[in-house]
């Protein structure tokens, strides 16, 4: 890559070589290497000039931009230096407008990728340089950018390895805190703040039996038949919905037939 004046450029075949090839019939053993050397940067330097395009997040140098651009890269000549390819040639190449290609273009030089050089109405002459501080803000990004993915993997590994948890050392990794979590707290929870319940006093005695013992005494489970040919007469006697009869029969002849069932069919 060509670093002068501020701008980064691709190197082309210097005007001597090119002319001393044209002069002789057959190259010398030493030309052609240095020609096999200079194209060889000049493939270089393209690809390289094509990273950085690539990479610029310059908000006018969308994907259509960076296609155009690359194209008009590919076209650069290395013998001839030439870099001509006309509007029609890209959109056809490229399976865009020719409008397209037209209002992009401009937006390429704006960005500070190439300079133009009008060669008719349809064609102009491109020369491929771009200035160091682009390059370099968008290596810095680049870097930044590699970076902060670098440190989110390692946020993820650690998340991932249950060894390497947060405020603990790999040397013991198991100590627990300093109190016990079944010591309860100092105050009695089951007493109010100094207030007696709703209609309930605190030293109040609570009743011997709950309703859900005296329900149970309404049913006790003697009364509940077990031969099949009470069923019929005991279940119409208890069941009041005839729609529930069915299935106080089936429990019965099941034997799960208990008083908490009971009191829900006779509901």
């Amino acid at each position: 890559m060509i670093a002068e004046d501020g701008y980064y450029a691709i190197p082309i075949l210097p005007r001597e070589i090119a002319s001393r090839l044209q002069s002789k019939p057959e190259w010398p053993a030493e030309l052609r290497n240095e020609y096999k050397r200079l194209h060889a940067e000049f493939t270089a330097s393209k690809a390289e000039f094509s990273m950085w395009i690539r990479r610029d997040r310059d908000s006018r140098m969308n994907r259509t931009a960076k296609t155009i651009l690359l194209l008009i890269l590919d076209c650069l000549n290395f013998d001839t230096g030439r870099c001509d390819p006309g509007h029609e040639f890209i959109a056809d190449e490229l399976g865009i407008s020719v409008r397209t290609v037209e209002r992009t273009i401009p937006r390429i030089a704006a960005s500070g990728w190439i300079s133009i050089t009008r060669r008719g109405k349809t064609t102009n002459f491109y020369r491929l340089k771009v200035s160091m501080k682009k390059v370099s803000e968008i290596l810095d990004y680049v870097d930044g950018l590699r970076e902060q993915r670098s440190e989110a993997r390692e946020r993820r590994r650690k998340l991932s390895d249950p060894t390497k948890m947060a405020d603990h050392s790999n040397s013991d990794p198991t100590t627990v805190r300093s109190h016990d979590p079944t010591e309860l707290a100092a105050h009695d929870p089951t007493k109010m703040a100094g207030k007696p319940m709703n209609r309930t006093f605190e030293e109040e005695p609570m009743n011997e039996s709950s309703c859900s013992e005296g329900s149970e005494d309404t049913y006790p489970r003697e009364s509940i038949p077990t031969e099949e040919t009470q069923f019929g007469v005991w279940v119409r006697a208890n069941i009041p919905d005839p729609t529930k009869r069915r299935e106080a029969l089936r429990l019965l002849r099941e034997r799960k037939m208990t008083p908490e069932i009971l009191r829900r069919l006779a509901a």
